[in-house]
């Protein structure tokens, strides 16, 4: 028996679609929480303000110093002058010559590693470096790093309460959808089943459809996250360092079942009832 496809199973598709990117997007964002905030404790800047006219040698012994801690990304320490962190400021290079003083000071900047971003190491570093002569004070900043763990909380529970709002939706749709086919096919399957037909043989054509539009939503899925993959590769800058594609290749695995499960348990559970109800 060949089922007529109807509108609204355009709409379980479509449903069904939307619930699997939203799934793969909280998957995503899940999976590589702890990288973000990895990377992000290794961006945050530690700052060591320096007295002015310190004799270049002292310079060049604290940057040594600094650099010989296990703890710190000897690639990441860099002295920056009082001049550069006007220029960096006002992103004009002429402010200094329009001022009477320039405010700033020459700063060393340097970060840690992401496992020895803890605030009893950074005590224990800033107190050691604020012992060195020359030094003014050192200073890091954790509200970003607060900000984003926080962000990042409330952007996976939203895509979750979407995920889970559409996920009934999508069922809801599902099961309409597969009552409206079978009363349209109400005869059909009276017949079949007064002439003995099983019950897989008479559940198999909808079953077929059901695995047909998950493969359709999977395929919308693919679609999307193969979007955000270009985009990462392409424009991506620091998010191409967070992206783990071992992550990715999960997500696509766990929103096919997902789909898969949806469609085929949804219609294999109307049909049951369905059919329960109309045996002769």
């Amino acid at each position: 028996m060949a089922v007529k496809k109807k509108p609204t199973q355009f709409y379980a598709t479509l449903s069904t679609s939307i619930v699997l990117v939203l799934i793969a997007v909280f998957l995503l964002v899940f999976f590589h929480a702890d990288n973000i905030e990895n990377i992000v404790k290794e961006n945050v800047n530690i700052l060591v303000e320096l007295q002015d006219n310190i004799p270049s040698g002292q310079k060049k012994h604290l940057l040594k110093s600094i650099s010989a801690y296990p703890e710190v990304k000897n690639t990441s320490v860099q002295l920056v002058s009082k001049e550069k962190a006007m220029e960096l400021m006002t992103g004009d290079n002429n402010m200094v010559d329009l001022l009477e003083e320039n405010p700033f000071k020459d700063i060393i900047r340097f970060n840690l590693y992401h496992d020895s971003y803890h605030r009893e190491t950074i005590e224990k570093i800033k107190k050691e470096i604020e012992m060195e002569k020359g030094i003014l004070g050192v200073y890091h900043e954790s509200e970003s790093l607060n900000l984003i763990k926080s962000n990042l909380k409330k952007v996976s529970i939203g895509i979750l309460i979407l995920a889970v709002c559409f996920i009934v939706l999508a069922m809801a749709i599902i099961f309409n959808t597969i009552k409206l086919t079978l009363y349209s096919d109400l005869k059909e399957i009276q017949t079949m089943q007064m002439v003995g037909a099983t019950t897989f043989f008479i559940k198999k054509p909808y079953l077929r459809l059901a695995f047909g539009m998950s493969v359709k939503a999977f395929l919308t899925v693919m679609v999307v996250l193969g979007l955000i993959l270009l985009y990462v590769v392409r424009y991506g800058g620091l998010l191409s360092e967070v992206v783990k594609w071992e992550y990715f290749v999960l997500t696509i695995i766990i929103s096919f079942f997902m789909g898969f499960f949806m469609q085929m348990w949804g219609t294999n559970t109307i049909l049951n009832r369905f059919l329960k109800q109309t045996q002769p």
